[in-house]
């Protein structure tokens, strides 16, 4: 037997698991489940507008289906002390935009109603990743939900999980309560040192709010008038319906003349691969839709 012929078809094989493992969740999106985890219900109002853009763009691109779990209002430690209606705008961005967007076999969780349940329901879904079926986490709010999902889950599935993360605030923020609030919990920093080792894969990718050489995705709310003017409209009744909801949502969470969906940004990195998003990222995702 030859050896060095063995030896180097053994290594080929080796290589060759390797790169399959890594392809278990690629950017762009190409297979596997997708977890949202979105706060909204304290603090800051963009996730009223990025909750319904992020479930725009999903089903744009026919992945209803692949949202198996949102879980919002994850600021688990209290509701409507800034906003006063904090709690009450994200049961509607997430409900009715579940209803809107035909998520109809999506799992929606108010987590600081239930925070035990959308804990175990992003647990259930860690556990179930596999090499073909990875799972993608977006975590637009706080890291305590989701850290304390992973904590939970079974170590060996770690491997087969991205999280992607954009937002300094939301990495931080468990541990650095304002005055009012007192609480600790899971991080960025702290998911990554404890389970970056056993495999987890983590994407901080660039501010979704803009940066100097692109606009992000909170941009002057003129940039989304293509929402109201969009051939998609000429699809059907419902299409109309949908932009028209989707810009409604958009409304509520104004900032100096400009719109602040900021955390969609990532699930537009999430199909496309693009960090440095903007409004015309959206707008080309929405319009060129995939059509059943």
């Amino acid at each position: 037997m030859n050896m060095n012929l063995t030896y180097n078809k053994l290594i080929l094989i080796l290589l060759g698991m390797f790169c399959f493992i890594g392809k278990a969740q690629t950017i762009p999106y190409t297979q596997g489940r997708i977890v949202i985890s979105s706060d909204g219900n304290e603090h800051d109002h963009d996730d009223w507008a990025a909750t319904p853009f992020s479930l725009a763009l999903l089903e744009a691109k026919g992945l209803q289906d692949s949202l198996t779990v949102y879980t919002f209002s994850d600021h688990i430690w209290g509701s409507n002390h800034e906003k006063a209606n904090g709690k009450e705008e994200m049961l509607i961005s997430a409900l009715e935009g579940k209803k809107v967007f035909n998520f109809e076999n999506s799992s929606f969780i108010e987590a600081v109603e239930h925070p035990k349940k959308a804990i175990r329901a992003i647990t259930d879904e860690i556990n179930k990743s596999n090499q073909n079926s990875p799972l993608y986490i977006i975590a637009a709010g706080p890291m305590h939900v989701v850290g304390s999902a992973i904590e939970k889950s079974d170590p060996s599935k770690l491997k087969f999980v991205r999280l992607i993360s954009h937002s300094n605030w939301n990495n931080d923020h468990a541990n650095k309560p304002y005055d009012w609030e007192q609480h600790t919990g899971w991080t960025w920093d702290g998911i990554k040192d404890k389970f970056e080792p056993m495999g987890l894969v983590l994407d901080r990718i660039v501010d979704q709010n803009g940066g100097k050489d692109y606009e992000g995705m909170k941009a002057p709310r003129e940039m989304f008038d293509w929402i109201k003017t969009s051939p998609v409209r000429k699809d059907s009744s419902q299409k109309e319906k949908q932009l028209d909801w989707l810009y409604q949502r958009q409304l509520t969470c104004i900032k100096k003349g400009e719109f602040d969906p900021s955390d969609a940004g990532m699930v537009i990195y999430l199909l496309t691969g693009k960090q440095k998003t903007g409004p015309n990222d959206a707008k080309e995702i929405i319009e060129h839709r995939v059509r059943g």
